[in-house]
């Protein structure tokens, strides 16, 4: 609640008119001072078509509204602006990482297509429930209709832009409070059967980088950046440990995971250890190829503790994106067409939970912040096998 310490000022804007011929005005409202510049802080309004002494009325209601913090403030940046802002704010301060700020630009652009001309605190609920609703129909950047899922993403992102405008004191209140965005109508993960991970684990080459990252994500359930992230020297063949402390993002920056529930060692299954030591020797030997025609100022490959596992030609990473294009072209091969590379970690994860294992091990062995996530497969799993228990009792009755 703004806090007016004075009666507030009318200041008149046509000059050249006598006073009882002006129609347009300024309303000042002082609110207090600022403890920077030791000066009043001013809210101001424009009003016209007015008298003097309609004038005087609409102060009133104008001071009013500032006490009771019901009116919206008269930014002016416009929506494309304060976007841009935020991002730059969130960049220099290293509060997300470079994916997050990339995801939530395109986001805003998409966003922008519809409401970035307008002035920020023009923007209303129904406009922004206008804009939801002309996505899913498919006024978008692609021109194809948004999933509810992705509007709504969209919608907790420029929630936060507008958050931060009502505490910069830009805006009194956040238009997405009262939205209504669409609800997520993300398609439920699915979980392989066990022959159909014995298919797909028989079915792969090792010796290919790619078809080794899907049996890595099978066996091991990482997570595409992970399995990108992974170094031969993370990898101790010895004790049969691998050490998940890198993800490689899709702007090609090799980091820490995500959170430090993220990092992790975890035991080589033995399938898995065969095919990373098939892979190295296939990898060693391509480098071998590859030196054959480069030149020596170009530099020669040399397999390293730091070289990526899952490696291109001339030893570069592979991106998570990559990696996922692979697996669409690829999957049909295992007869799992329109399955998503996320499931092959999904899978892992419920064959560990139909074989009884505890779900604090399955947070660890997961990577897992929350157990929340690991419980929701744990109790799904875990009722699937009730229902079929309660079945067979009830062909007795």
């Amino acid at each position: 609640m703004a806090k007016v310490t004075g009666e507030g000022t009318i200041v008149q804007l046509e000059k050249d008119k006598p006073k009882s011929k002006c129609r347009k005005w300024q309303l000042r409202v002082p609110i207090g001072l600022d403890p920077r510049t030791g000066k009043y802080k001013t809210r101001t309004r424009r009003v016209s078509d007015m008298n003097f002494t309609q004038a005087k009325k609409a102060l009133r209601d104008f001071i009013e509204e500032l006490e009771h913090d019901e009116v919206q403030g008269r930014a002016s940046y416009t929506f494309e602006e304060y976007c841009q802002r935020f991002l730059e704010v969130r960049a220099a301060k290293k509060e997300v990482a470079a994916t997050t700020l990339k995801r939530q630009e395109w986001q805003f652009k998409a966003a922008c297509r519809h409401i970035g001309k307008a002035n920020l605190a023009s923007i209303t609920p129904s406009m922004l429930d206008d804009m939801y609703i002309a996505m899913l129909r498919g006024d978008t950047l692609s021109g194809r209709p948004s999933s509810g899922s992705y509007v709504n993403q969209i919608h907790d992102n420029i929630a936060l832009v507008f958050e931060q405008a009502v505490k910069e004191e830009i805006l009194v209140k956040n238009p997405c409070c009262a939205a209504n965005p669409p609800k997520m109508d993300t398609r439920e993960k699915r979980a392989m059967k066990p022959e159909q991970v014995a298919a797909l684990i028989e079915g792969v080459d090792p010796t290919v980088p790619r078809e080794l990252a899907y049996l890595i994500g099978i066996t091991m359930g990482l997570r595409r950046g992970e399995i990108c992230g992974l170094s031969w020297g993370d990898i101790d063949f010895e004790r049969g440990i691998v050490d998940v402390s890198h993800s490689f993002d899709g702007l090609g920056h090799l980091k820490e995971t995500k959170t430090k529930a993220g990092m992790r060692l975890l035991p080589l299954p033995e399938v898995t250890r065969d095919a990373l030591l098939a892979q190295k020797e296939a990898q060693a030997a391509q480098f071998a190829r590859t030196n054959q025609w480069r030149r020596p100022e170009e530099g020669y490959l040399e397999q390293t503790e730091d070289t990526p596992v899952i490696a291109t030609h001339y030893g570069e990473r592979v991106t998570p994106g990559s990696l996922s294009r692979w697996w669409s072209l690829d999957r049909a091969r295992f007869g799992l067409d329109g399955w998503s590379f996320h499931e092959l970690r999904h899978s892992y994860l419920t064959l560990l939970a139909l074989n009884g294992v505890h779900p604090k091990v399955m947070q660890e062995l997961a990577g897992h912040y929350s157990s929340q996530i690991t419980m929701d497969i744990y109790t799904h799993v875990n009722m699937d096998a009730k229902k079929e228990a309660v079945a067979t009792v009830s062909k007795i009755f």
